[in-house]
């Protein structure tokens, strides 16, 4: 009867041992195989809301993605946003049907008219966005966006003055209205890449 429960005894032990070996070679291999793909709970990264770089952050993505809409409908219209009907009752200004081209919302549209237009003071704006980005084309852009913008406000402006102005005429006036549409392109096309580098969605 010893023997019996002896015997018992050894093969329950052998059973156990066989086991504990197999749960250990077990755990050592969902060890390593998560080590290998990184997923064990020691190393898994835990997700974290992406804090804005400065509190106008996402104030300021909307200015840029605004302005950048605003300029393309200004060049898709431009005819259209730079002729004003109606002002004149005298028809010897203008086209004669109470017509005529104007600069001033070139002017507006680029932020150089109204405080409330979205790229109003957008100097200030990009060189606030400028620390969100480590791409060193940022910079280059920003100066000439600034220069386009500048270039097409001045020839606005000198376009409003083309009709008054020794020897002008309303050619003078069409003339500097036309080399403002050019520097808007470029500019646009700067604007453009801002909103590639930044990553911020036109819809």
């Amino acid at each position: 009867m010893r023997a019996i429960t002896f015997t018992v005894a050894a093969v329950l032990a052998t059973g156990a041992s066989a086991y504990s070996g197999q749960t250990t070679r077990r755990k050592a291999l969902i060890q390593s195989t998560g080590a290998l793909f990184g997923i064990t709970a020691a190393s898994a990264p835990i997700p974290a809301y992406a804090k804005p770089a400065y509190p106008e952050e996402e104030s300021d993505k909307k200015k840029i993605v605004a302005g950048y809409k605003r300029l393309e409908y200004l060049l898709a219209n431009w005819e259209k946003e730079t002729t004003v009907c109606g002002r004149y009752d005298n028809p010897y200004i203008g086209d004669g049907k109470g017509c005529e081209r104007t600069p001033e919302r070139v002017m507006e549209y680029l932020g150089y008219k109204s405080t409330n237009d979205p790229l109003f003071r957008v100097d200030k704006t990009l060189k606030r966005l400028e620390r969100t980005t480590d791409d060193p084309e940022f910079l280059d852009l920003l100066e000439k966006f600034l220069e386009q913008a500048d270039e097409s406000n001045v020839m606005a402006f000198t376009s409003s003055w083309g009709e008054a102005n020794p020897g002008g005429g309303k050619d003078r006036v069409e003339y500097f209205i036309e080399r403002s549409k050019k520097n808007v392109i470029e500019a646009r096309d700067d604007l453009k890449a801002v909103v590639r580098i930044l990553d911020l969605q036109v819809d």
